[in-house]
């Protein structure tokens, strides 16, 4: 699956949490689930925006086979 792949596939599932979220009562716990799991997909998309921005992911991305989120082809620390 490529970054961009993923981003679609993570906004469409925060699109339907966030769908039913609205429909949910707000003190029960399926409105308290879903809102974790709003925040998590807006988490998410958060790094893997900024991991696409980065050089390392577009040499990845543009080529290659990229591993799960490019990591990779991080430059060492050492």
């Amino acid at each position: 699956m490529s970054p961009d792949e993923a981003i679609d596939q993570i906004l469409d599932l925060s699109a339907e949490a966030h769908t039913k979220r609205r429909e949910a009562a707000e003190d029960s716990s399926a409105f308290h689930k879903l809102t974790g799991a709003v925040l998590a997909y807006g988490q998410a998309l958060d790094l893997l925006t900024r991991l696409r921005k980065e050089p390392y992911w577009k040499q990845r991305s543009s080529g290659g086979s990229a591993t799960a989120l490019g990591y990779s082809s991080l430059p060492s620390s050492s």
